[in-house]
């Protein structure tokens, strides 16, 4: 029994350390970060200000027809888009506009008023990251 106990304790000392060997740790070379957005602006010029209150972080996937549009909004907060599949087209109220594809991502405008559109020929695939306030809307549309 004395035995079976040492044997015991000397397992649950050295499995931990050999799982934290540097042969182990190998497979973190493996692993690649890459950025793919890093801004301190939108893509139209737009300052970021963080709203008053609760921060609340949402990440959205928005999934569009070919020919959908969006009505007129503008978002309080910052926020960052990725299109993973399609193309988003976006136009600001003054007629700022930007064309983003497959693959690419940006900083998204905030409190200015524009709208999107999947103006490609299949669906669109989008996530929206946003650093809002909770219990308040990320887009707020706009007559």
């Amino acid at each position: 029994m004395r035995r079976f106990l040492l044997l015991a304790i000397t397992a649950g000392i050295t499995i931990p350390i050999v799982a934290c060997s540097p042969k182990k740790q190998t497979s973190i070379e493996a692993v690649v970060v890459e950025t793919l957005v890093s801004a301190t602006e939108s893509w139209n010029g737009d300052s970021f200000k963080y709203p008053k209150g609760q921060a609340e972080m949402s990440l959205e996937k928005i999934t569009a027809q070919p020919g959908f549009k969006t009505p007129l909004h503008l978002h309080p907060q910052p926020g960052i888009i990725y299109v993973e599949r399609g193309i988003l087209y976006c136009e600001t109220s003054d007629g700022k506009s930007m064309t983003v594809g497959a693959g690419e991502s940006f900083a998204s405008s905030q409190d200015t008023v524009h709208h999107c559109e999947n103006n490609g020929d299949e669906e669109m695939v989008v996530f929206v990251a946003s650093a809002g306030v909770k219990g308040n809307k990320t887009t707020v549309p706009v007559d």
